[in-house]
């Protein structure tokens, strides 16, 4: 994967500079979400009580948003993060033995938030939705095969997981349709089921924890 061409190198640089003048709006202990351009592109400001950092990166692989967590981390100093990344490491033609790489970086982001005692939410990737723009260019099986991989490292360690695979598939565990937009990318009524998941699962673990986030600096 690190010899992948990257022509999302000049958006990601416009990432890094909108990012970072967001840190000082959210401040500490915020919500830091990660992620590819299913991340970018969700809308909210705030999930439960937190106001959400978004940093997600369009096009972004696994292996490449790895060293970007520990500094998002470090400066963000989030009470609590959401992770989702792995749509972009699923192309046509993908094979087990690279989705075992990918599992193996997923495996090391996860630690960063253990090592930076934030705890996480680990969102799968969603299903593809058939016979759309850009469904040709994924494998559907590669998808499903790396979820199931993220679920084994995200059992036990994150502090909640979404299984947006499962949630948004099918019978044949295809999108259902209308999830999508072309076949990847989230339609305006899947990012509000994602909403309402992620706002249930943040409220119950800041409530166990005991940051609400009324304690917030401003």
């Amino acid at each position: 994967m690190t010899s992948q061409p990257n022509p999302f190198a000049p958006h990601w640089l416009i990432r890094d500079i909108v990012i970072s003048a967001h840190k000082s709006a959210v401040g500490p202990g915020g919500l830091l979400f990660l992620g590819d351009s299913i991340v970018e592109g969700f809308y909210w400001n705030r999930i439960g009580a937190l106001p959400v950092l978004n940093a997600g990166f369009s096009g972004i692989w696994t292996e490449a948003l790895e060293p970007r967590v520990p500094l998002l981390l470090n400066s963000a100093e989030p009470s609590i993060a959401v992770l989702l990344v792995g749509t972009n490491d699923a192309k046509k033609d993908c094979t087990e033995t690279a989705l075992d790489e990918v599992a193996e970086h997923f495996e090391r982001i996860v630690g960063h938030f253990g090592d930076a005692q934030v705890p996480v939410v680990v969102l799968t990737p969603p299903p593809i939705e058939p016979s759309r723009r850009l469904t040709s260019f994924y494998s559907p099986d590669a998808v499903a095969s790396l979820s199931r991989r993220i679920l084994r490292i995200a059992e036990g360690r994150a502090a909640g997981i979404v299984d947006l695979q499962n949630a948004f598939a099918d019978e044949n565990g295809a999108a259902r349709e209308g999830m999508t937009t072309d076949g990847v990318h989230l339609s305006a009524q899947a990012y509000r089921l994602l909403r309402e998941s992620l706002e249930t699962t943040i409220t119950t673990i800041t409530r166990e924890r005991g940051h609400d986030g009324s304690s917030q600096k401003n």
